[in-house]
C-alpha cells in the first residue's frame, strides 16, 4: 500500500517540476525576445495604472468624482479645448434660395474628371473618419463645389432612362410611365405657381413657393419678444404654420452659435431608448446632443428590427437639411459638430453620467451613460481618441411658454417581433381614419401625407407619435421630431413608410410639385441635398449611397401618386390643392 503511495507521489512531483521549468523557460524568452523590448520602449504608459490620475480644473467638483481625468499626454496634446470653429455654418442656408445651381458640365469633363474626383472623395472619407477636422475648400461665386459640379448631366431633360452610373452621379431614376404623368403634371399647370418648366432651377423653383408660404400668427409667450441672442430669435419666430423662415438672419447665426459656443454644462435627457445629451451653452442656449456610434457607412444589419436598431448623429443632421430642401421647416435646427470628450463633456457632468466614463484598451476616451437600450460599457460611445462628433438640434421652447401635444400616428408600427399593426395587414385603414377628429378637418390628413413622403425619403420606420403646439390648435403643421433611425439602409426602400399615401391616394400639390421638379430636373434631389449639406462642419454628412437612394425614391413616389389616377380616381381627389405650400 505505501509503495503504492509513493509511486504516485513521484509521479505528481516530477509533472510539478516539468510544468515550473517550462513556465520559466517561457518568461525567459519573452524577456529576451526584442519585439516585446521596442513594444516596452513605444508605450509610455506601460506600467501605468489605468485610470489613476488627479483630477484638474473641475468645474463641478463633488459631483464629477470618478478618478478620471485629464492627463498631460499625447492623448490631449491640441484636444484639449473647444473643438475648432467650422466655417461659417449658415451659409450654404442663406444662399440655398437665392443661388443659381452652377450650369451642366459637358459629358466628357466630367469622364475626365471622375478618377480625380472619386480619389478625393475617398481620402476626404478616410481623413473624416478617422476623427480629423476637414477644412473645406473656399466655394466660387455659384457656391457648388467640384462634386455637385462633375456630376451634372450634360441632358438636363434626358428622362428616358436611368440617370448616372454610379453613386454621385445624377441618378433620378426614370420610370416610363412616371415621364408620362410628368409631362400630364407640366401641361396641366403651365404658367402657374407650380410651373415645373426645366429652364427654372430647384432653388429658384422653391423659392417661388416659400414666399407665398402661409405663415400665421406667433406664440403668444414670444409675441413682441425677439430677443438678442439666435436662439430667442428662433423661438420668436415659430408660427402658426412654419417652425422657422429660412429667409430670416437667425437662422444661419443659429446653427453657428450651436456649432461654435462654448459648452458650460452637460446633462443627460431623461428617458428614450438610447443616450442623449443637454448641453448648455454659452449664450444660454440649448442644444440635444446625439453622439455618433459607427461610421456613416455601417448600416443597420439585416437582422435587426427597427425599433431596436441604433439612432444616428448624421440621420439628424440630413433630416433637417432634407425637411428644408423640401420647403416643409418642420425639422428643428440641426448641424454637426467635434466634441472633446474629456474637456467638454466629462469635465461638466454630473456624478451620474460622469462615473459611466472610461478609457478603452485602445486609449479612446468612452461612456455609455444610462438608457433602456445600448448603455452599457459593451456598447461605449468613444472618441478618437478624445474628440467625438454628433448632432446637435435646437431646443424648442420650455413647455410652460409653449405647450405641446402628443398625438399617436394612426400609421404606427406595432413594435412587436410577432405581430403587425392593422394597416399592415388591411389596406382600409385610411376610410376609417378619414372620418375620425382631427383628421376629418383642417390641414392634418395631407400633413401626414406629408410626413410619409419624408419617412419614405429617408427610411424612417420609426414614427410612431408625433407632435403639434397646441396654442393653435388643429390647424396647424406636424412637427417631425427624432429621425435618428433614418438613412439606415441605402439598397432597401421602406414602401410600408409610405403607406398613407397608398393607402389614401392622396398627397398635397405644393409636396407633389416639388418632387416633380426634382425628378425632371435640372437639379436632382441627391445634387441639391450634396450642397445643402456641403455647409455642415461635418461633411460629408451621408454616404453616398443614401443620397443616390434619394433619387430613386423620389420616382417611386411619383410612380404610386399615378398609379392612384390610373386607378380611376380623380386627379383633384388624389392631388390636393389646400393653399399650403
Amino acid at each position: 500500500m505505501w509503495m503504492i503511495i509513493r509511486r504516485r507521489w513521484r509521479v505528481l512531483m516530477g509533472v510539478t517540476f516539468t510544468l515550473v521549468v517550462m513556465i520559466n523557460a517561457a518568461i525567459f524568452l519573452l524577456a529576451t525576445d526584442p519585439r516585446v523590448r521596442q513594444l516596452e520602449a513605444e508605450d509610455t504608459h506601460w506600467d501605468a495604472p489605468h485610470l489613476q490620475v488627479s483630477r484638474k480644473r473641475l468645474n463641478k467638483s463633488g459631483n464629477n468624482s470618478t478618478g478620471l481625468n485629464y492627463p498631460d499626454s499625447e492623448l490631449t496634446q491640441g484636444a484639449v479645448g473647444p473643438d475648432p470653429a467650422p466655417r461659417e455654418a449658415g451659409d450654404t442656408i442663406r444662399q440655398f434660395t437665392s443661388r443659381q445651381v452652377a450650369p451642366a458640365k459637358t459629358q466628357e469633363v466630367a469622364n475626365e474628371e471622375e478618377d480625380g474626383e472619386k480619389a478625393e472623395s475617398r481620402v476626404s472619407r478616410n481623413r473624416h473618419h478617422n476623427g480629423t477636422y476637414r477644412d473645406k475648400e473656399e466655394e466660387g461665386d455659384e457656391g457648388v463645389g467640384p462634386v455637385l459640379a462633375n456630376h451634372r448631366n450634360s441632358d438636363p431633360l434626358l428622362v428616358s432612362q436611368k440617370r448616372g452610373q454610379g453613386f454621385g452621379a445624377r441618378a433620378n431614376y426614370s420610370i416610363a410611365e412616371v415621364d408620362e404623368f410628368v409631362e400630364q403634371f407640366a401641361s396641366k399647370y403651365k404658367n402657374s405657381l407650380y410651373d415645373v418648366a426645366p429652364e427654372v432651377n430647384y432653388p429658384e423653383f422653391l423659392k417661388r413657393l416659400n414666399d407665398v408660404k402661409k405663415k400665421g400668427p406667433r406664440l403668444d409667450a414670444f409675441t413682441g419678444k425677439r430677443g438678442k441672442q439666435s436662439w430667442e430669435q428662433f423661438h420668436h419666430g415659430i408660427r402658426q404654420y412654419t417652425l422657422y423662415d429660412p429667409q430670416e438672419p437667425y437662422l444661419a447665426r443659429l446653427l453657428n452659435d450651436m456649432a461654435t459656443e462654448e459648452v458650460v454644462d452637460v446633462e443627460q435627457k431623461e428617458g428614450g431608448t438610447q443616450i442623449k445629451l443637454i448641453l448648455s451653452l454659452a449664450d444660454d442656449g440649448l442644444a440635444l446632443f446625439k453622439p455618433m456610434r459607427f461610421p456613416r457607412d455601417q448600416e443597420t444589419l439585416p437582422d435587426h428590427f427597427y425599433f431596436a436598431d441604433y439612432e444616428r448623429h448624421n440621420a439628424e443632421i440630413a433630416a433637417f437639411h432634407l425637411d428644408m430642401v423640401l420647403g416643409f421647416h418642420r425639422v428643428p435646427p440641426t448641424i454637426g459638430r467635434s466634441l472633446n470628450v474629456s474637456h467638454d463633456l466629462h469635465r461638466l457632468a454630473n456624478h451620474k453620467l460622469a462615473k459611466t466614463f472610461f478609457i478603452s484598451p485602445a486609449g479612446n476616451w468612452c461612456f455609455h451613460g444610462s438608457c433602456s437600450y445600448y448603455c452599457d460599457s459593451s456598447h461605449p460611445i468613444c472618441g478618437h481618441p478624445m474628440m467625438l462628433e454628433g448632432s446637435l438640434a435646437a431646443f424648442l421652447p420650455p413647455i410652460q411658454m409653449a405647450k405641446r401635444k402628443t398625438w399617436r400616428n394612426p400609421w404606427k408600427r406595432s413594435y412587436s417581433k410577432h405581430r403587425k399593426a392593422y394597416w399592415e395587414v388591411y389596406d382600409d385603414l385610411c376610410d376609417k381614419v378619414r372620418d375620425k377628429h382631427p383628421y376629418n378637418e383642417s390641414r392634418r390628413l395631407a400633413d401626414v401625407m406629408d410626413m410619409a413622403v419624408f419617412d419614405f425619403l429617408t427610411g424612417n420606420l420609426d414614427r410612431h407619435h408625433y407632435e403639434t403646439f397646441q396654442a393653435f390648435g388643429n390647424d396647424t403643421f406636424l412637427l417631425h421630431l427624432d429621425n435618428g433611425r433614418a438613412f439606415g439602409k441605402s439598397k432597401y426602400d421602406c414602401i410600408s413608410c409610405i403607406a398613407p399615401v397608398r393607402q389614401c391616394c392622396m398627397i398635397r400639390l405644393s409636396t407633389l410639385s416639388k418632387l416633380i421638379k426634382l425628378y425632371s430636373g435640372p437639379d436632382s434631389l441627391s445634387q441639391i441635398m450634396r450642397l445643402s449639406l456641403h455647409s455642415d462642419p461635418l461633411d460629408p454628412v451621408l454616404w453616398e449611397p443614401h443620397l443616390d437612394a434619394l433619387d430613386r425614391r423620389v420616382s417611386k413616389v411619383l410612380h404610386m401618386v399615378n398609379n392612384c389616377i390610373k386607378d380611376g380616381r380623380q386627379w383633384n381627389d388624389v392631388i390636393i390643392d389646400d393653399g399650403i405650400t
